[in-house]
């Protein structure tokens, strides 16, 4: 299926690409366009205009250091080496080579795909995202950023510049899907750190325990201040499962998706 016709563009600066969002409502930013061009061939979405900003240089860039700075326009590959061991561990789990050499961080975030893996990874790390628009730039906190399905605090005309957080000392990211690196059924992304083998700080985020990523706040509250011994492990995998609310469809019964969500933390855990 073909797309509906829409005029093309490629601005080389931030600014030019804002202008041009902000004068025509029925233009859209393209990156990667792995979820983006999928949707127009379905005609699920249509817009009259493309803005293509891989010439925007301001939204290529990485740094590593106490805070780790990532560009809206960083590709799913070169996470795949990144000194940040979590950010490897998600980064391999994406898609196919094609997916992962075309698709954005940025583009992910702002798809707000229900199971997608850098929304819930960066929900698990606190991460700050920069957004820029007309108005000028402000930031959102990642708990505040995704407001549903494909929903985000994003505004008309805005641009996600970058992310930030910090890396943590320890991560894992245990997921489930019914083929090699497909959408997961159930995944869970922990970050924090654990210290003489006590949790000193932990944030857990799921997909396939609500209609959108989501953080597992009671099996956090379980883990805070605790031995990571088995029978706090099991405790916190039982809050986790009593705390999701999974959604069911034709890959997944909701009670399945509970027990991958319980299988998956206890993996996570496992792994720190």
């Amino acid at each position: 299926m073909y797309p509906p016709d829409f005029e093309y563009v490629r601005p080389t600066s931030l600014g030019e690409a804002l202008r041009i969002l902000e004068e025509r409502e029925d233009a859209a930013p393209i990156a990667g366009g792995q979820s983006l061009i999928p949707l127009l061939k379905l005609r699920a979405v249509s817009y009259g205009l493309l803005v293509d900003i891989n010439s925007v240089s301001e939204l290529r860039y990485a740094k590593y250091g106490e805070a780790v700075e990532l560009g809206a326009l960083t590709r799913h590959y070169e996470l795949e080496e990144s000194p940040c061991p979590f950010l490897r561990q998600v980064a391999v789990r994406i898609g196919d080579v094609q997916i992962r050499s075309l698709g954005t961080l940025g583009g992910s975030l702002a798809h707000a795909d229900p199971f997608g893996d850098w929304p819930a990874a960066m929900l698990a790390l606190g991460a700050v995202v920069e957004v820029a628009g007309a108005a000028g730039v402000r930031e959102v906190a990642i708990d505040d950023f995704i407001k549903g399905p494909y929903s985000t605090a994003l505004e008309r005309g805005e641009l996600i510049v970058g992310v930030r957080f910090k890396c943590p000392e320890r991560g894992a990211y245990v997921k489930f899907s019914r083929r090699h690196n497909d959408f997961a059924l159930a995944a869970v992304a922990v970050a924090g750190s654990v210290k003489d083998g006590h949790v000193i700080d932990v944030r857990i985020a799921a997909l396939g325990a609500a209609d959108r990523p989501v953080r597992l706040k009671k099996a956090e509250a379980v883990l805070a201040g605790a031995p990571l011994k088995p029978e706090v492990v099991a405790e916190a995998v039982d809050a986790a499962m009593k705390e999701a609310e999974p959604p069911s469809d034709f890959r997944a019964s909701a009670e399945y998706r509970r027990h991958l969500v319980g299988a998956a933390l206890k993996r996570a855990l496992g792994a720190l």
